[in-house]
């Protein structure tokens, strides 16, 4: 098969989305398939080949100043017929709602083309919506009309759409119920993670005396979505009591000046280490995970978060919020769990893992033996299911709204 991926984002910037994309798309190339990437133009990255068999087109869009890496561009495709015609896709695999999903819709409608859609990102939370409109209300009141106005029309062009999260799911097919729904966890190459494949070299970034036992770690993007204000409220209170407890967040993001304003404001400049960004590469290489306390996050709206993954995979014990796309990665033998948004609890957690290494411990092996939860070979196998089902249900005559009038005027005019 030949199938085609959509971008929203991607290289220079990097998030979990990308992470476990290609991923996905190695091991499709492994199974004999042959993968494209459809992705907004950028100066800092031309590369037309990665990963070894991944295909890069790059569609030119402008830049915005709603979100770091989004670009505008039209919405209807039909400059993307020219690739449509020289490649004959298989697949489009489309990665968010955005405008250059969007446009690969579009593009499929008309040449009928199965449409398979990964719900990953929870942006009709607030604190996404916030970085639009700049303010906590209107974030609020425009959640509802969110779905209206940016998830209906793209969800009515897709044939079939999956998620990381059962509760998302649920969600998902609330507000379309005549869409076909489907779980599929993300995948990730679980034996990067192997002891013998790792150098163990740290980071430039972090010096020895950062990392061991009493040493907390957040990896991701720095912003406001994520809560690290409240892990970092948290800390503060877990350090006085351990006085001699260090917290490393790797990582950087449109928070990050107000993060560090605050690390000042409570006095913590010598156990708060900001590393600014480390590719990922460098961080699993380094077992920079194992070799702490516990991983830890205050976020309330990650779908399935790739660095909780991540984590698990290197056998670190996690503290995170009570809430389901939480605790369904995290079982309670494998982490603790606190209060959402509530940093006293949070510093409970914190002192209990500082204060009892022994269960520490036992939790860090109890993350381990879940790693192969989340091996890219098999949710690899499950998403090739999915591309055969949507290729027989084209077979049998399955068009989106208005799909097989626009296919009929497309293929008369222009095939």
């Amino acid at each position: 098969m030949r199938i085609a991926f959509g971008f929203d984002i991607f290289y220079p910037e990097t998030n979990g989305v990308i992470t476990t994309t290609i991923d996905l798309a190695r091991n499709l190339i492994d199974m004999g398939h042959e993968v494209f990437f459809f992705v907004p133009d950028d100066k800092a990255f031309q590369d037309d080949v990665i990963e070894n068999g991944i295909k890069i087109i790059h569609i030119k869009a402008l830049p915005t100043f709603i979100y770091k890496g989004i670009k505008i561009m039209p919405i209807w495709g039909w400059f993307l017929a020219k690739y449509f015609k020289k490649y004959r896709f298989d697949i489009i695999h489309n990665t968010s709602p955005w405008l250059m999903c969007m446009a690969l819709n579009h593009a499929a409608r008309r040449t009928h083309t199965p449409v398979l859609a990964t719900h990953h990102t929870l942006i009709d939370d607030p604190n996404y919506i916030k970085y639009a409109l700049k303010s906590d209300t209107l974030a609020k009141l425009a959640r509802k009309p969110m779905w209206q106005i940016i998830f209906s029309p793209f969800f009515e062009l897709v044939w079939m759409a999956t998620a990381p999260n059962k509760q998302t799911c649920e969600s998902v097919k609330s507000h379309m119920p005549f869409l076909d729904v489907r779980y599929v966890s993300n995948g990730i190459n679980i034996s990067k993670f192997d002891s013998d494949k790792c150098s163990g070299k740290l980071p430039k970034e972090i010096s020895e005396d950062w990392v061991g036992k009493k040493t907390f770690l957040y990896v991701g993007r720095l912003g406001f979505e994520k809560a690290i204000d409240v892990a970092i409220k948290a800390f503060s209170i877990a350090h006085k009591k351990h006085p001699d407890a260090k917290f490393i967040i790797v990582g950087q993001g449109p928070a990050q000046n107000e993060l560090k304003d605050m690390v000042k404001l409570n006095g913590l400049e010598n156990s708060v280490l900001f590393t600014g960004m480390i590719p990922n590469s460098e961080v699993i290489d380094s077992m920079l995970m194992k070799k702490v306390n516990s991983f830890v996050t205050a976020s309330l709206s990650e779908n399935q978060s790739m660095t909780i993954i991540e984590a698990i995979c290197s056998g670190a014990p996690v503290i995170c919020a009570d809430v389901y796309n939480m605790t369904s990665l995290v079982g309670p033998d494998a982490g603790w769990y606190f209060q959402p948004s509530n940093p006293e609890d949070m510093a409970d957690k914190m002192i209990e893992a500082l204060s009892n290494l022994d269960e520490r411990d036992k939790k860090a092996e109890n993350a381990l033996k879940n790693k192969n939860l989340y091996d890219g070979k098999k949710v690899a196998k499950e998403f090739e299911a999915l591309y055969i089902e949507l290729l027989q249900r084209k077979e049998d005559g399955f068009y989106v709204k208005n799909g097989q009038q626009k296919a009929r005027y497309y293929n008369r005019n222009f095939t």
